[in-house]
């Protein structure tokens, strides 16, 4: 229910960098297509620089419905990926969790969703103790 077509709505997060480059926040879309039954593969593009990029990750699926687990290189580098709330057809909230660190992100089956799933965002984001000012939203042009 996942697989198709996301745009980044918003991202809450203590992320330093993510605070220091704000304004430099680029339109990213997501393509979720799910191979094999189970794995999430994510393709995220997203502007740098100039340059389309694209991002290519595999959600694993976790023990419980819902949950993922993303993998990095190296030592101790795995995320925990919680699907919040969605309704498959216009936003998804996900938790990313990181050891101590957590972020609440939305996406969206177009890049503007309204009011009220906004702030469902928000409300999520305020529960794991992120506030306003540690929420950051992308344009929708690009």
């Amino acid at each position: 229910q996942l697989a198709g077509r996301w745009f980044l709505v918003g991202v809450a997060s203590r992320c330093s960098y993510l605070a220091e480059h704000s304004h430099r926040l680029e339109a990213t879309a997501v393509t979720v297509t799910v191979p094999d039954g189970q794995i999430l593969a994510v393709s995220t593009f997203r502007k740098l620089a100039g340059m389309c990029w694209e991002i290519r990750q595999r959600y694993l699926p976790a023990q419980a419905r819902g949950r993922f687990l993303l993998k990095g290189s190296g030592y101790g580098r795995k995320v925990d990926v919680v699907l919040g709330e969605t309704d498959h057809s216009s936003y998804a909230i996900l938790y990313y969790q990181k050891g101590h660190s957590i972020s609440v992100k939305l996406y969206g089956r177009s890049s503007q969703v309204s009011d009220a799933i906004v702030e469902k965002f928000e409300q999520h984001s305020r529960a794991v103790g992120l506030s306003e000012d540690l929420t950051y939203y992308f344009p929708t042009y690009g």
